[in-house]
């Protein structure tokens, strides 16, 4: 969880030991993530707006934001609870550049379109699973 706490939030981080890849599940797990990371590197560099702080109460998340990229964004949000939790959450798009509609995708699956509202937000239900995270990009 802390490596694509790092990575989603756009760290570099050098990670070493003798036991880093404890198990074969484990080695294709930072596969996974460092791959997610360097495909959408340009927009995890990008500044972050905060949605909710992290507290352990509840979920946290951001949006990295930049106008002049495919990407205009990246939702991550994190769930630190044991339970599965459905949230509607107001994603603030106003740096993104986009001005009417904006396309995401839930991990790079079949996008859906939203319509911002006046004030550049867009109202979004997500479940996010216990103990774990989940991204969008935002076109």
């Amino acid at each position: 969880m802390m490596l694509n706490n790092n990575l989603l939030a756009g760290v570099q981080a050098a990670y070493r030991g003798h036991r880093i890849y404890d198990t074969d599940e484990t080695k294709a797990m930072v596969k996974d993530s460092i791959a997610v990371y360097k495909k959408y590197r340009a927009i995890f560099e990008s500044p972050a707006v905060k949605i909710r702080r992290p507290d352990g109460r509840d979920f946290d998340g951001y949006v990295h934001v930049n106008p002049e990229l495919c990407e205009k964004g990246m939702l991550v949000l994190f769930n630190p609870l044991g339970e599965e939790i459905t949230r509607t959450i107001r994603v603030p798009l106003y740096y993104t550049g986009l001005t009417e509609t904006a396309e995401f995708a839930r991990f790079d699956t079949e996008p859906f379109t939203c319509e911002l509202a006046r004030d550049y937000t867009v109202t979004l239900t997500v479940t996010i699973p216990a103990n774990d995270f989940v991204w969008y990009t935002i076109r």
